[in-house]
């Protein structure tokens, strides 16, 4: 189904930004059937990657596009192990180490995880030219590059963007109606609109260097590893990734709450200590920036919204911030569709907020936390001692660190466990269900419940707020609450059960004995509503979703379950926002 018809000249969604979020934004507003403009200052060219994960759900959303592979087969090497590696510099001294052969782990490999998909190493640069050839593989789909915004103003029905060229300085109105801001942390619109963010507007400063060393792997008497953090005799001071698995690193010296400009020299002079012998290197971009913990106040203004980096801003010590807006994106395509489809009602865009603003303050929270624990040695002067203390204190050191990072390396739980409890777009279930434990069948719950043992037992203790234990961060609990992700299971090789969710609702009849659903059929069809009936006979299904008739949202949540269509009715009125 397409967006109706609007007034002439008036776009259905006008979105600000070209990263990742604005891109999957687009991208699935297309795949909807909605058309957008989108509108980006720069020409989408790449020169400091600010992510290279991409995680779980983020690779579920993938997957519904037709476009996982290419995240799978992008230029990143494919064998380059994942380790994560603690030590004093790369010819020094080598503190810990978590082995992983893939960003996944390896067990995932193997499709016996809670997704039919697994983690990706995808930096930014190969990531975003993704994301913009799904987006662009869409006729509906307008991108405007070096193409800023100046000016907003809002009608009952319709926004006003002004934009002006960058190359010219051109200026000329786009009508819309609505408006996304994904435009980042310093957002346009989020100044424009007045919105507040509250939190930690000062983590840390902290400078990104991308240099060029061709033969780094090959100097130093260290097995490769993907991310390295480097720790001194002051403490934790700076970590190195492997930004193409080839000769491009990314070194991030920490600094503390004070603004401090780096000159080239103490830039320099940081690679060498991280390298810790004698290289030759190419420095090929700094970037200066501030570590916050951060959430918008409010994600909506009249017809405007925030989504991504723009609504909430957070360390990217645990990869939460764009793959938290992605999901962000999802939320809020999927219910703009229903308004202009006119299948749903306003109170759709009020579940925006509520469902994906706790999402955000949780994750950030972590993100602040897994700082801390990135931090946790403090200042330790014997470090490098070559003597039997010296050695006995690095020991002490690699072995409780170790245990303390791994809560940020195991975090299923946030990235699959969240559940819109609450939001007025699920229904509640009437009686009690106890959700069964379908992890406790995942070989990797094993490998996890030995990981939150191994970090309780042996961290460093640190004093943190957090919400979180580590169970619920480090292990995920399949549940069909409605609220929750819908749980993976494998209907047949290479067939998921949440490959059965499309754009529309979809009902899933589970078991042999499933109650009549021609109350749900006949009601969709009289309001227009996209819907899908699935009958699935597998015990699997049942164990975990808990129920014979479960109804599931456009983003793969559970939006109802229950025993009976007897209220067809108020349910789809329900969930579709009226």
């Amino acid at each position: 189904m397409s967006a109706r018809p609007s007034s002439a000249g008036i776009q259905p969604v006008l979105i600000i930004g070209g990263g990742p979020v604005g891109l999957s934004l687009a991208g699935d507003l297309a795949w909807r059937g909605v058309p957008s403009v989108l509108v980006e200052q720069g020409d989408g060219s790449i020169l400091q990657p600010k992510m290279d994960g991409v995680n779980v759900r983020t690779m579920e959303f993938c997957r519904r596009w037709g476009i996982a592979q290419q995240v799978h087969d992008c230029p990143y090497p494919k064998g380059y192990p994942q380790d994560m590696v603690y030590l004093t510099s790369f010819y020094g001294y080598e503190l810990g180490r978590e082995v992983f052969a893939t960003p996944s782990g390896g067990g995932e490999e193997q499709m016996l995880g809670a997704s039919p998909e697994v983690r990706a190493r995808c930096p930014q640069n190969f990531f975003d030219p993704i994301l913009k050839r799904f987006a662009e593989s869409f006729a509906i789909t307008r991108l405007q590059y070096l193409t800023r915004a100046v000016g907003l103003r809002q009608d009952s029905d319709h926004v006003v963007l002004t934009v002006e060229s960058v190359e010219n300085s051109e200026r000329r109105e786009i009508r819309g109606s609505y408006i996304v801001g994904c435009d980042g942390g310093a957002s346009w619109l989020r100044s424009e609109l007045g919105i507040t963010m509250s939190g930690s507007s000062a983590l840390t400063y902290t400078t990104n260097v991308i240099f060029r060393c061709a033969n780094l792997q090959g100097i130093h008497d260290k097995r490769l590893g993907y991310r390295h953090i480097f720790i001194g005799p002051e403490g934790t001071w700076g970590t190195c990734v492997a930004i193409n698995g080839r000769d491009e690193w990314r070194l991030s010296i920490i600094g503390d709450g004070e603004k401090r400009k780096l000159e080239e020299a103490d830039i320099r002079a940081a690679i060498e200590r991280a390298i810790g012998g004698p290289a030759e290197y190419e420095i090929l971009s700094i970037l200066p920036w501030l570590r916050r913990e951060l959430v918008a106040d409010t994600y909506r203004l009249g017809r405007a919204f925030l989504a991504g980096d723009s609504a909430h801003v957070m360390s990217p010590t645990g990869g939460f911030g764009m793959n938290s807006g992605i999901a962000d994106a999802v939320d809020l395509s999927w219910k703009l569709t229903a308004l202009l489809q006119g299948w749903g009602g306003e109170r759709l865009l009020d579940s925006y907020e509520i469902e994906r603003q706790p999402v955000a303050r949780r994750a950030a929270r972590e993100a602040t936390a897994n700082l801390a624990r990135t931090l946790a040695p403090g200042a330790n002067p014997a470090l490098l001692d070559r003597t039997f203390e010296g050695a006995k204190l690095r020991y002490e050191i690699g072995r409780r660190y170790s245990a303390t990072m791994l809560r940020e390396w195991y975090k299923l739980g946030i990235d699959l466990g969240y559940i819109y409890r609450g939001s007025p777009i699920c229904v509640p279930d009437e009686v009690p269900i106890l959700d069964s434990d379908g992890s406790l069948s995942d070989p990797s719950h094993v490998r996890e419940v030995h990981k939150v043992a191994i970090h309780r037992a042996e961290g460093f203790s640190l004093e943190l707020d957090c919400e979180l234990t580590p169970e619920e961060v480090m292990i995920y609990r399949p549940s069909a609450e409605p609220g929750a992700r819908a749980p993976h299971v494998w209907l047949e090789p290479g067939t998921s059960i949440l490959d059965l969710f499309g754009s529309g609702f979809t009902l899933l009849l589970i078991g042999p004995e499933a109650p009549s659903v021609t109350a749900f059929v006949e009601r969709a069809a009289a309001i227009g509503l996209p819907f899908a009936v699935h009958e699935v006979v597998n015990p699997k299904v049942r164990e975990l979703y808990g129920a014979p008739l479960v109804l599931i949202r456009p983003d793969g949540h559970v939006a109802w379950r229950g025993s009976s269509a007897a209220d067809a009715a108020r349910i789809l009125d329900i969930v579709r926002g009226v």
